[in-house]
């Protein structure tokens, strides 16, 4: 299961960037927050194998959420 949640947190992520590059600021942090959400989870699941998601949840202030 954290494998599932992180494959679909990379996925949201990727939609993110693609938001970004059309300029679409909006839907691109509603991408983000969704990622957070999966990876929050897989991250509760599988605390030591998503360091650089983990990272990431930090570095966006999304860790806390």
């Amino acid at each position: 299961l954290p494998q599932a949640l992180n494959n679909m947190a990379v996925i949201c992520h990727y939609r993110g960037e693609q938001a970004i590059e059309q300029g679409d600021s909006e839907n691109s942090e509603i991408w983000f927050d969704q990622a957070a959400s999966y990876w929050k989870q897989a991250i509760a699941l599988a605390p030591n194998n998503y360091i650089e998601a983990e990272n990431w949840l930090k570095i966006t202030g999304r860790l806390k959420e």
